[in-house]
Parts: structure tokens; sequence; C-alpha cells
């Protein structure tokens, strides 16, 4: 928990250019009042907020800042958006959240992005997730769980374009089997691993993490740091009187954290499956064999404990069906390869893992009890386990009330649609129809060009999750079309001269 007010800072920087934020032209359009500024920067697909409490003496807090890999120029798009940050805030920020390690949340922090230009800001608090804390056992578990599952889809992307090479150019086959490295490479591309990197690992050569870099030199850089538990707070937001936050998630279950994937059952807005794929089993040999995450592998086994044979077979039976499944003329039978299928499963399981340790927070107006909800990329297992908590708060008249879940997001006001609209980053009755606030407000950090034109992404975002939105929000601010409700809710919604970002004022 951050323990220290921030003292009083003095400006460092001059105010930004004209036609910026901080210009004359662009105050003149903004409300007289408010108690807190959202502004979302427009940098591509990926998370950038810069919010700011109080107009009078503004305290700032940055939650992440990056872009997707395959985005064009990305080091054009991010510089503008760090200076912009640096000149805002006069080079002070109070705050830096970092939600959880993704390339499109934290590219802005390279040093072969913006990083030069944030190294000139300085930083008061670092917040993080607890599963960042090098400390916390369970948290340490659940990277070598990450790691160990990175290796895999780089070992299954290497061994898919050396088969494709054996096989020649112009084959049906070869062509597919490059088509999946290509996939596997686009989800480790949200961990920083660029083509150029895969199957390093298995060379014994170092690896280029370039999130990994990113979140370690900022880990570096600032030295007051806190992380995380669910279920934690209300704590006072340092420096504003009226605002105290709650940490809903990530949850410390480990089958909570695992839990992506989208089953019939489950209480999303479509795209429910449920059949057990061949990448759960392989998932779950992963966890038999010393991978500790606590989560049971019974359930992915593909074959019945009786028709298992031990590494090293110990009957004559044993022996002889394993000489006969290595024996090449019966090469039909064996399934050395058939794993390489499952490689983009393993790729996509370890993104959901990594989104679902989103550190969640919802920053409550203690004089209205009014909600602003910050998910990251939360994934389901991460909301199902918010109604597992209970939090106890002072009311305004000093007496002690029980708050769930259900009862923030009630009172939300303001939602930061996760993982930019995503199928299986926002519940439906556990969340968005929780949501029922006639002044509520919803920012998606999406850019549709980049998510189908580029990665291909086409139900990104998802049309009846927008549609739903836009049923129930008094305003719906999309990143890559917020001219379509500039100046919306009486003016309190601006987009800057420059285009670079999108206010909303609360």
């Amino acid at each position: 928990m951050p323990a220290k007010k921030l003292a009083k800072k003095k400006p460092k920087h001059k105010q930004a250019a004209s036609g910026s934020a901080s210009s004359p032209s662009a105050k003149s359009k903004t409300p007289s009042t408010w108690r807190a500024r959202i502004r979302m920067y427009r940098q591509g697909l990926g998370d950038c907020f810069l919010l700011t409490f109080g107009k009078e003496h503004p305290k700032h807090l940055l939650i992440d800042c990056g872009v997707i890999l395959g985005t064009p120029n990305p080091a054009a798009k991010l510089g503008p958006v760090a200076q912009s940050i640096l000149d805002e805030t006069s080079g002070e920020i109070d705050i830096l959240v970092i939600t959880h390690e993704h390339l499109d949340h934290l590219w802005g922090f390279h040093e072969k992005m913006a990083g030069k230009t944030f190294d000139q800001i300085k930083f008061g608090q670092l917040w993080m997730a607890w599963t960042e804390n090098p400390k916390d056992s369970l948290a340490n578990s659940l990277r070598k769980s990450r790691q160990q599952m990175e290796e895999v889809a780089l070992h299954a992307a290497a061994r898919l374009k050396e088969t494709s090479i054996r096989m020649g150019p112009g084959v049906n086959s070869s062509q597919r089997l490059n088509t999946m490295a290509k996939r596997i490479e686009d989800v480790l591309g949200f961990r920083g691993i660029d083509s150029q990197n895969l199957g390093l690992a298995q060379k014994g050569q170092a690896r280029q993490n370039a999130t990994s870099v990113a979140f370690d030199h900022l880990k570096e850089r600032i030295p007051e740091k806190t992380y995380f538990q669910p279920g934690t707070g209300p704590f006072p937001l340092p420096g504003v009187d009226d605002v105290r936050f709650y940490v809903l998630g990530p949850p410390r279950s480990a089958e909570q954290l695992q839990k992506s994937a989208v089953t019939k059952s489950d209480d999303v807005f479509g795209l429910g499956g449920g059949a057990l794929s061949m990448a759960d089993s392989f998932l779950a040999a992963l966890k038999t064999h010393g991978v500790e995450t606590g989560a049971t592998s019974e359930g992915g086994q593909p074959f019945e404990r009786g028709y298992r044979q031990p590494p090293r077979a110990t009957s004559v039976r044993a022996l002889r069906a394993t000489i006969q499944y290595d024996d090449p003329q019966q090469a039909w039978r064996q399934i050395e390869e058939d794993w390489l299928a499952t490689g983009e499963q393993i790729a996509l399981a370890l993104d959901d893992a990594t989104n679902n340790t989103s550190l969640v927070l919802a920053f409550e107006f203690i004089t209205t009890g009014e909600v602003l909800l910050f998910v990251g990329d939360a994934q389901l297992g991460n909301w199902y386990s918010w109604d597992d908590y209970t939090w106890r708060s002072r009311a305004t008249q000093g007496e002690t009330e029980k708050v769930t879940a259900a009862d923030l997001l009630r009172r939300a006001i303001f939602y930061k649609v996760g993982h930019h609209g995503s199928h299986n980053a926002t519940l439906r009755q556990k969340g968005v129809e929780r949501m029922t606030s006639s002044n509520l407000v919803a920012m998606i950090p999406v850019d549709i060009n980049v998510a189908h034109n580029i990665k291909g992404w086409m139900r990104m975002p998802l049309e009846s999750l927008i549609k739903r939105l836009s049923e129930k929000c008094a305003c719906v601010i999309q990143l890559d079309e917020a001219e379509k409700v500039q100046g919306a809710l009486n003016g309190r919604v601006q987009v800057s001269p420059t285009k670079l970002f999108v206010d909303y004022f609360v």
C-alpha cells in the first residue's frame, strides 16, 4: 500500500506549445469545473491513460503506455504521446500504474520507442499487481510457468518453419505450416518477441523480450514500488482528498488466472466453445512435469490412467509396446510432431494468462460514491474472482459499510473497456449489466484498422459488446472514432486539436 503522501511539486517545464492540451485554444473548450480528467491517448492499438485529479492542484496518475507489435512506425506514434505527457505534467507524475507485462501496455517506456522522453519524467510511485513481486512464491511459480509456455511456443514455431523448409516451396502443407508459425509469432508479439528471436532459446542464446526490458527499467528507476493484493482497500489516493481506491484483481487462484477460454456456460457476449482441445492436454502435461501452478492437470490428460505408459517401460508388455512404437515401419502410429499443431493455442494461452494478471483498480469519489473502473486486459477468471471479496469502507457519516464488486460496478460512471473490446474481457450479467448508472461512459482503446487489416483480428472489438455498451452508456468513446462524439455530454468530451488524445472531464 502506498504509505506516504507525495509532496507538492514545482513545475520544471514550460507550458505545452500552441494547439496541445495546455494551450489557450484547447483550454477554452474545457468545462469550467471538473473533478477528474481522463485522457486516452490515440497512439493505436494499445493502452495509455493519463488521469488528472483536481484542477487547481492536479495530481497525475499514468496507466500504461504501449502499442501492439505490427503497428506501423510505432516510435513515431509513441514519441509525441510521451512528449505530450511530459509537457502536461511538467515532468512529474505522482503514480505510474503498469497493469501487466504486455507490449501494448509497456512498449512506450522502451528506449527504442519513447523511453528517453519518459526518463525525463519523475515518477513518485510505481504500482503493480502482486504477480510482479519477486518475493511472492506463487508469483515466481506463475512466472516460471509463463516462461516454460513461451519456450514451448518458440520451439513450436521454429519446428514448424524447419518442417516447412524440408517440404520445399509450393507445397500446400508447407504453406500451412508457415501460416501457423506466423500466427504464433503474432501472439508472442504481445510479449515483445519478434520473429528474429524465434528459436534462440533452443540454442542457449539470450533472447530479448521488449516488455521485460522496459518493465525492468521502470522498476530500477522508481524506488517506491507497491505490489497490490486483490480484495484489499479502500486506500486513500495520495494527495487527493475525496478519492479512494479498491483493488479487485488479479486473483491469487491459479485456476482463475488460467480461466480465459470461453465455454458455452460463460457469462460473455458470444463466441462460446466448450470442447477440450489438444492444447489443453499439452498444457496439462506441462503442469504435470514441474510447472507448479496449483491447478489440477488430470482433466487435460489425453489417456486414462490404465492406458498410460511410464517414461521407462518396466514390464515386458510395456517394453514390447515401446519397441513397436519406435519401429520406423510403425511411424504412422507416432505423434511426435502432432503437438506442433497446438503451438498457436499454447501461445494464446500464454497471452491470456498474462492478461489475467492485470491489476484492476476502482477509484471512488467518496462524497458521491461514483466509481471509475480500470481493468487493464483482465479476462474471465479475473472478472469472476471479484465476487470472492468484500471490502469495508467508512461512509461520509462515519459508519462502516460492506462493499461488494456488484456495489462498485453499480456505481460505475466510467469503464475502461478491457482488452480493446475482446470477447473474453468483459462479463455480461456480472459485468456490463451491473453497471446501471445513467451517467456511464466507456472508453475503448482500439484501432480497428490495425486490429482487422494488420493483425487479422476481425472480431476486435466484439460487435455484440459494442452494441450493448451503446445501449447502456451515456457515451461510448472509441480511440479511433473519437471525433464522432467530440463535444458530447455538454462539452465534457474533447478531442485535442492535434487529434493526439481525447479527454473526458468528470
